[in-house]
């Protein structure tokens, strides 16, 4: 039985414990398939820790947080938002990611303004007027929530 295989059974049946005689059967050439399948468990790892923060943060008074079907994940290019009940997709720029990043981090909408000025250089004030323009976009979508 492939390390895959013994994954996705174990998943099914929802038993995580190996007989002496399934781990009798490792082969070697299935390493492939186990540096695979913990690419994806690290992934896996790597979103929930993100929800696990939005969780978090969003029992205190007036923090923002991401709406409950709303996952974040920064890329190259900024980052994305991806709302899974409506299977949208948003691209965020780099000021976008930004902000998103700042919710997700328990920041409220009075305190990120200043939260943006203490981080980046932003001497006209032109990033947090965008950044309260894009949050009232953002809360109009169902994307945040206070």
């Amino acid at each position: 039985m492939s390390y895959e295989a013994l994954l996705r059974k174990s998943w099914i049946v929802g038993d995580f414990v190996v007989s002496e005689d399934e781990a009798g059967r490792d082969d070697c050439a299935d390493s492939a398939s186990r540096r695979q399948v913990r690419l994806e468990m690290e992934e896996i790892a790597a979103r929930e820790v993100w929800d696990a923060n939005s969780c978090l943060v969003a029992h205190r008074e007036g923090i923002m947080k991401l709406a409950p079907f709303v996952k974040f994940r920064e890329e190259k290019f900024g980052a994305v938002l991806f709302e899974t009940r409506s299977e949208k997709v948003y691209t965020l720029s780099p000021t976008g990611a930004a902000v998103v990043r700042e919710i997700v981090a328990g920041a409220s909408s009075s305190d990120l303004p200043s939260k943006l000025k203490e981080k980046y250089d932003d001497p006209s004030g032109r990033m947090s007027r965008e950044a309260e323009s894009f949050l009232a976009e953002l809360k109009e979508k169902g994307l945040i929530v206070e």
